[in-house]
């Protein structure tokens, strides 16, 4: 299906291939004279009852083809699936430069290597707030903003008519740690010079609840893990390393280990390491999950991400004993740390009760906070006002 939307004026277009009225599979073009800035490159992963047989959808490509010899590279906001997951497909057709912070670059690199096209592509690029690049008089630079993996970025484009300012997804977290930190002063360098259009993360648009500080979620996964004496089974998003660092941090603070059920998630724990972007506070905190039984339930973390970026599936198979590596037991406590999105809402319940009917109990961060990496009404006024 061909999407297009667009605003015009003089020389300029701004065209969402995706992310648009949808959740995921994020990307923008921009057309300023006769060059092509891609921001982001994104995929979605079907959800709820839908698109039996398909793994993932990516934007339609078509306006590029038509319009190859303009585009002057592909820049990503964040290493989240909805931000890099079409990169394979893209750079299957085209070859142009990709720019990122230095997490960014590492977790792409992975996602290409890990498509199964035959893409030979080394023309990466990792940038950081204090770059600027310039394409002929169209000045492309960066922002730190705070987003549940570290290094994300907002993307500012100068033109003639003003800047174009687009969030990647984003929150404002005055308690943020290093990695996740905005940079305020930055973004509002940016607004004093005048924009034109601003691209903000709207996901969170319409809440009425705004996001608690991650200090107070940290609070909250230490205290569940405190009063937990029974192994704890934690669903997470294995890209959601603010999240995955918050339980690691309680596992090592009570003394427990941590087994891993999937090849994604160690890849992408193991760059977040590699790159110091994740902090271990115990170096033996890993351990294979085929020694498993040589623990007491009370010294167990299991983190169970899935595949295709929805772990609620493989707790499902892991709450009916169909699992290929753990299954729930009585006792357990199952600990959903990150937010299904709403369309999983029936499956999220259905695989609750599987999990009682197993003998285990089910909490969720969501039960007592809200907690997500996207913009409220507060934060984008917030930005607006920036």
């Amino acid at each position: 299906m061909n999407y297009r939307r667009w605003l015009r004026l003089s020389n300029l277009k701004i065209i969402p291939l995706g992310g648009v009225r949808e959740n995921a599979k994020n990307m923008y073009v921009l057309e300023v004279e006769d060059a092509i800035f891609i921001l982001d490159c994104g995929l979605a992963y079907p959800e709820g009852q839908q698109l039996y047989g398909i793994d993932a959808v990516i934007p339609d490509f078509t306006y590029i083809e038509e319009n190859k010899e303009k585009v002057a590279g592909v820049f990503l906001s964040h290493g989240h699936d909805d931000a890099i997951g079409a990169l394979p497909y893209f750079l299957d057709k085209f070859n142009v430069p990709v720019f990122g912070s230095e997490l960014t670059i590492e977790l792409a690199k992975r996602f290409v290597d890990d498509s199964g096209l035959n893409i030979h592509f080394d023309n990466y690029h990792v940038i950081d707030e204090e770059v600027e690049i310039d394409f002929d008089g169209t000045v492309v630079r960066f922002f730190r903003t705070t987003h549940t993996i570290p290094d994300s970025m907002g993307i500012a484009v100068k033109t003639d008519e003003g800047n174009i300012v687009y969030t990647g997804n984003f929150k404002f977290d005055q308690m943020a740690t290093e990695y996740y930190r905005t940079d305020l002063g930055q973004i509002s360098e940016i607004g004093r010079e005048g924009v034109f259009a601003l691209l903000s993360d709207s996901m969170d648009a319409e809440s009425v609840t705004e996001n608690v500080p991650e200090s107070e979620v940290q609070e909250e996964v230490l205290k569940t893990f405190q009063m937990t004496k029974s192994r704890i089974i934690v669903v997470a998003v294995a890209s959601n390393l603010l999240r995955i660092q918050q339980v690691l941090n309680a596992a090592s603070r009570f003394n427990r280990k941590v087994f891993l059920t999937g090849k994604t998630v160690e890849a992408i724990l193991k760059i977040a390491i590699d790159l110091g972007k994740l902090e271990l506070m115990d170096e033996d905190l890993f351990v294979s999950i085929d020694k498993i039984d040589e623990y007491e339930d009370d010294q167990i973390v299991i983190l169970e991400t899935g595949s295709s970026g929805e772990p609620i599936n493989s707790l499902d198979h892991m709450a009916r004993g169909l699992h290929n590596q753990v299954n729930i037991k009585k006792g357990d406590l199952v600990y959903i740390v990150t937010s299904p999105s709403s369309s999983m809402e029936v499956s999220v319940s259905k695989t609750e009760n599987q999990v009682y009917r197993a003998g285990g109990t089910v909490r969720a961060i969501s039960d007592n906070l809200k907690a997500t990496g996207h913009a409220t009404p507060k934060d984008l006024q917030w930005m607006i006002n920036l």
